[in-house]
């Protein structure tokens, strides 16, 4: 890391805006010009790359910057809907885990100590996605929205609706129940997001169909090669010949972490710092430990420089990979990191798990 880079850190305090960005940002918000933001967010994760951050770094950082936007979405709507400073915004899945990517979409809830008309309501919230859609934070295709009133309630409908979720596979949605396990408050009051978090991890942890439910989501897990050592790629479709390194390798070990710090009663959100804390703690080895974290960061670096091509080539963010086009090297470690995987899953299939 070059030295001018160490003296001259490119975010307000350990991460978030670039300098100067900051006071813009709400005026920006409140105007609804926040179109902007889509570049400075890819020209920060290039400078980080650059700078030979790790993965785990710039994904913390990029997440913390994509709530700077957020909380100046929020603060806006705020001045026109005042009883938003009585609400929690939330984010899951990847935002909860501070592990988001560029091309990363919302996923967000709503918890509320208020009850506003409902046109209102639904004006608000419709209102916030669109504007976080045009910074650059796309719309989630499965609705995991505070415009979709599932994904808004009190403190009650929410541990009702969620546990509900966990405890019914009729129920499920076109959503992981992982996603729905790791959430964060961003705009508004923490204390009864760590109390419904605490209250659902409960639950969780003494309810067998809800751990059944966490673990069927590993059963479908098949190693993307072949006992040759051949990856398993797309047969047909525009990514024939591609391997999707989010869904095939990366979702699965995200999901052995959680169940495993469901488990041990691990207080740990982000993906690397549970693989430590089971590592540091026995539950894991420190060897397989080792191999998950650098399978981790190869892959999400893999993601980040891949939304940096798309970006250049006009094309929209994606996950997958063409492993003939990788370098001898690079190939051997994307086989390293799904062997490392599969070990994981297979440990929490056989038992070892809840």
């Amino acid at each position: 890391m070059g030295s001018s880079h160490e003296t001259e850190p490119p975010v307000n305090g350990e991460f978030g805006l670039p300098y100067g960005l900051d006071g813009e940002l709400l005026t920006m918000a409140r105007e609804g010009k926040l179109a902007g933001i889509r570049r400075t967010r890819l020209d920060l994760v290039q400078d980080w790359l650059d700078q030979e951050l790790s993965a785990e770094e710039i994904c913390k950082r990029l997440t913390r910057f994509n709530r700077d936007v957020i909380m100046a979405v929020l603060e806006a709507h705020a001045e026109e809907y005042p009883w938003l400073e009585r609400c929690t915004f939330l984010e899951f899945g990847s935002g909860g885990r501070e592990e988001q990517v560029i091309g990363s979409d919302q996923d967000n809830g709503l918890l509320m100590e208020v009850d506003p008309d409902e046109l209102e309501l639904d004006d608000c919230t419709q209102s916030i996605v669109i504007a976080l859609d045009g910074a650059g934070l796309a719309l989630c295709e499965g609705g995991v929205m505070v415009s979709n009133e599932e994904w808004r309630g009190d403190f009650d409908s929410w541990l009702n609706r969620l546990t509900s979720w966990l405890s019914n596979p009729a129920e499920k949605g076109p959503w992981q129940s992982g996603l729905i396990l790791d959430f964060k408050a961003v705009f508004g009051s923490e204390e009864p997001v760590r109390l419904l978090r605490d209250r659902l991890w409960e639950y969780v942890r003494t309810k067998p169909i809800a751990v059944s439910l966490l673990i069927r989501e590993l059963t479908d897990y098949r190693l993307p090669l072949t006992f040759y050592g051949a990856f398993v790629t797309e047969k047909d479709g525009p990514w024939q010949g591609y391997l999707n390194i989010k869904n095939s390798v990366l979702a699965h070990l995200t999901n052995s972490a959680r169940i495993l710090a469901l488990k041990y009663n691990l207080s740990e959100a982000n993906t690397c710092e549970r693989i430590r804390g089971l590592a540091n703690d026995g539950h894991v080895s420190q060897k397989h430990g080792e191999q998950l974290l650098d399978a981790w960061e190869y892959l999400q670096r893999k993601r980040l420089m891949i939304g940096l091509d798309c970006d250049c080539e006009g094309a929209p963010p994606h996950n997958y990979v063409n492993p003939i086009a990788l370098k001898p090297e690079e190939r051997k470690r994307l086989k390293t990191a799904i062997q490392a995987v599969e070990k994981l899953v297979r440990l929490v299939q056989a038992g070892i798990g809840l």
